[in-house]
C-alpha cells in the first residue's frame, strides 16, 4: 500500500512537470542554400530562379519526448509564411509535400531548393536535419555546377553536407482544409502569401526528429525565394502523458495556449 501510494505520487509530480514544461523550445530557421549563376541555368527546365535566391528550412526544436502535431491556422490565430516576391516551385520534380520527391531526382537541377511542407521529410525516404548536424556520408552530388555555391553566407556547402538523412519510415504530411491554399507550394498558383485561418498540416500519431531524444527537431517546411521572408505559425505538439498536447500561437494567447517569439520571423516581430 505504501509502495502504491509512493508511486502515485511520483507519478503526479512528473505528470506536473511535464505540464509545466514547454515541449516546443524555439522555431529554428536555417539559411540551407542560396542561388548563384549556376543554378540559373535550370531555368527552362525548373522554372525561374534568380540569382541571389535563399533557401530557408524551418524547424520545430522540441524537448525530447515531445513530438509535432501539426502546424494550424484558426479564426483567432491566422498562420502566414510570406515573402515581398514569390515562392520558388521546382517545375521539374517539385511538389507541395517533400515526401513524394523522388530521391534519385534530388541531384538534378534544383530540385533540392523547392518550396514545400513537410512533416519532417526533406524528399523520398529521407529526413531533413539541420546541416551542422549532418555528416558527410551519402552526400547528394549534383548534375554540372547546379547547388555548388560555398559563399560564407550560406554557412556549410551542400557539397559538404546536405542536410539528409536516409531513412524507410518517414512520417508523411496530412492536410486538413488547406489543399488549395497549399497549391502555391506546386507552381499550379505561383504567388508569395500563404495563408491558413481554418487548417492545419499534421502528423497522424506525431512526428519526432532523427536524434529525438537530444536535439528534438523536425523539418515542417522548405521556402525558397529572392524575397524577404516572413512567417507567423502556431504549433501544436503532444507531451510524453498520452492524451496531452500543447498549442503555441504567434499572437494573444488564451486559455492555456503558449506564445513564445520565434513563431514570428521577418517584418512582423517585435524588436
Amino acid at each position: 500500500m505504501i509502495k502504491f501510494f509512493i508511486l502515485s505520487i511520483l507519478s503526479l509530480t512528473t505528470s506536473h512537470l511535464i505540464l509545466a514544461q514547454q515541449g516546443l523550445e524555439k522555431v529554428i530557421v536555417e539559411k540551407y542554400y542560396v542561388s548563384n549563376e549556376n543554378d540559373t541555368l535550370a531555368n527552362e527546365i525548373a522554372g525561374k530562379l534568380p540569382i541571389g535566391s535563399t533557401t530557408y528550412r524551418i524547424y520545430a526544436d522540441l524537448l525530447p519526448g515531445y513530438q509535432f502535431l501539426a502546424a494550424y491556422g484558426s479564426p483567432e490565430h491566422t498562420l502566414q509564411i510570406a515573402t515581398t516576391t514569390t515562392f520558388f516551385n521546382n517545375e521539374d520534380h517539385g511538389a507541395n509535400i517533400a515526401n513524394v520527391i523522388p530521391y534519385r531526382t534530388l541531384k538534378k537541377n534544383t530540385v533540392m531548393l523547392d518550396s514545400w511542407l513537410s512533416v519532417g521529410a526533406a524528399g523520398e525516404d529521407c529526413y531533413g536535419i539541420l546541416k551542422s548536424d549532418d555528416d558527410s556520408t551519402e552526400t547528394v552530388k549534383h548534375e554540372k555546377k547546379f547547388l555548388s555555391n560555398k559563399a560564407k553566407s550560406i554557412g556549410i556547402p551542400l557539397t559538404t553536407r546536405d542536410g539528409l538523412v536516409r531513412s524507410d519510415n518517414v512520417p508523411r504530411p496530412f492536410f486538413f482544409h488547406i489543399d488549395s491554399a497549399a497549391k502555391i507550394f506546386n507552381g499550379s498558383h505561383p504567388g508569395g502569401l500563404f495563408e491558413v485561418k481554418n487548417g492545419a498540416w499534421a502528423c497522424l500519431g506525431g512526428s519526432k526528429g532523427v536524434d529525438s531524444l537530444t536535439n528534438n527537431r523536425v523539418l515542417i517546411a522548405q521556402i525558397t525565394t529572392d524575397g524577404e521572408l516572413s512567417f507567423e505559425l502556431n504549433i501544436q505538439v503532444a507531451t510524453p502523458i498520452k492524451g496531452v498536447s500543447q498549442r503555441f500561437v504567434a499572437r494573444n494567447p488564451i486559455e492555456d495556449e503558449i506564445c513564445i517569439p520565434s513563431l514570428i520571423y521577418g517584418r512582423g516581430r517585435k524588436k
